[in-house]
């Protein structure tokens, strides 16, 4: 049988003084999990010409993580150019076509931390440039020395799809950003908030699957269940885009 791509941007980094592009083995191994096919595009120069190739196959698209959103990719105010820490121009534009795509053909898009944020761009949303310091929250969005243990608790909404996969009111999960959303895109609703008011979930009511999450679900291995349905309601919905009713996955953790 074969399996439905799902597309994910690559992020940059450095070794031995080379670039080198890279995606989380986590986001990977989930999605061979899923029985997915998952899909790497570049952030090198000339990859937006590739681009027909990769979206002709795409049957999902999953946004993660990576350096800050421009300012001038949404509307912003003075704070978010105050603010700005490092960005990655191409892998923006590469992943703002991806979206635009996906939004057009109503096909599955699962955004984590700054692709939950980038999606809410897309769509006319805008962002804190830093959400502590425009907020003057004292809530820790973002604590450096505990990448993956760090938590802060979010109230879920009920009736969200967020409250029936974790099924609770309440929830703690990973932080590791400083960029939020300011105002959250018409099209979209909030599934969770923070304690200072930020949201940390939404979702599109009308579409069979568009989800933003500012925490990480891929990173919270006390919260099996859960995360597993997220990821799992992804996958469903890239297999119906398919016409295909059943995901072929076990339904254990």
């Amino acid at each position: 049988m074969k399996r439905p791509a799902v597309l994910v941007v690559t992020r940059r980094t450095t070794r031995k003084n080379k670039f080198i592009d890279y995606v989380a083995e986590a986001h990977l191994t989930l999605l061979v999990r899923l029985k997915t096919l998952p899909v790497m595009v570049p952030v090198v120069e000339g990859a937006s010409d590739c681009l027909s190739g990769y979206l002709a196959n795409m049957r999902g698209l999953l946004l993660v993580e990576g350096e800050d959103i421009e300012p001038k990719r949404f509307k912003a105010n003075r704070e978010n150019y105050t603010h700005l820490e490092k960005t990655h121009p191409l892998k923006d534009e590469i992943e703002i076509e991806l979206i635009r795509y996906a939004l057009r053909r109503n096909l599955p898009i699962l955004g984590i931390c700054r692709g939950s944020q980038l999606l809410n761009v897309v769509c006319g949303g805008t962002l804190y440039g830093d959400v502590r310091k425009a907020k003057h929250s004292r809530l820790k969005h973002i604590n450096f020395a505990h990448y993956d243990s760090y938590r802060h608790a979010i109230t879920i909404l009920a009736g969200t799809p967020l409250q029936k996969w974790y099924g609770r009111k309440t929830l703690r999960v990973t932080s590791y950003h400083h960029q939020g959303i300011r105002e959250l895109a018409p099209r979209f609703q909030p599934m969770a908030y923070a304690k200072d008011g930020l949201v940390e979930g939404y979702f599109d009511p009308k579409a069979d699957f568009i989800v933003g999450l500012q925490f990480h679900p891929e990173r919270m291995p006390e919260e099996p269940d859960g995360n597993w349905r997220i990821w799992k309601a992804f996958a469903a919905a890239v297999y119906r885009v398919r016409g295909e009713s059943n995901l072929p996955i076990a339904s254990g953790k």
